[in-house]
C-alpha cells in the first residue's frame, strides 16, 4: 500500500521538476537572444573589430557585419569616463537609455553589451543571424544623448 502512494507522488514530483527546468531553459534562451542574433563564442569568431571609446564618441562610427558571421568586438576605453558598448536597434537603445537614466551607477549586465572602465578594454562576441540596421551605443547617463552612438549594418 505504501509503495503505491509513493510512486505516483514521486512521478508527479519528477514531472513538475522537469517542467520547471524546461520553462527555465526556454526563458533563459529567450533572454539571451535578440531579433538580430545572440551571444557567440570566441572560438567561432571569424574576425575582430576594434572599437575605440573616447569621451564622448566611438571610432569607427559605422561598421558592417554579415548575416551568419560571429564577430568579436574589442572595445578599448581611452577616455577618462566609464563607457558601455551596447548592441540594439534604435528602439532598444532608447529603452536602455531610459533604464540607465532611471538607475545611475547601474553596471552593465545585459548579454548584448559590456561596460568598459577608463583605460581598460572589454570584449563582446556576437553572432548575427538576420540582416538589418543596428546601433552600438553608450548609455552611461548623458552619453547617448550627446551622440555616443554608431551604426552597424548587417548584410
Amino acid at each position: 500500500m505504501l509503495r503505491t502512494r509513493i510512486l505516483p507522488r514521486a512521478v508527479a514530483q519528477i514531472s513538475m521538476a522537469t517542467s520547471l527546468l524546461l520553462a527555465a531553459t526556454l526563458v533563459n534562451a529567450h533572454a539571451e537572444s535578440f531579433w538580430f542574433g545572440h551571444p557567440g563564442t570566441a572560438a567561432k569568431a571569424t574576425r575582430i573589430i576594434k572599437m575605440l571609446a573616447t569621451d564622448i564618441e566611438f571610432t569607427p562610427k559605422a561598421i558592417t557585419a554579415r548575416m551568419g558571421e560571429t564577430v568579436m568586438f574589442e572595445i578599448v576605453n581611452n577616455g577618462k569616463l566609464e563607457h558601455e558598448f551596447v548592441l540594439g536597434d534604435s528602439a532598444e537603445q532608447i529603452d536602455h537609455d531610459k533604464e540607465m537614466a532611471a538607475m545611475p551607477g547601474m553596471k552593465m549586465d545585459h548579454v548584448n553589451g559590456v561596460g568598459v572602465a577608463p583605460g581598460q578594454s572589454a570584449r563582446l562576441v556576437w553572432t548575427f543571424t538576420k540582416s538589418g540596421t543596428l546601433q552600438y551605443a553608450c548609455h552611461v547617463p548623458g552619453h547617448f544623448v550627446a551622440g555616443m552612438v554608431g551604426q552597424l549594418t548587417i548584410k
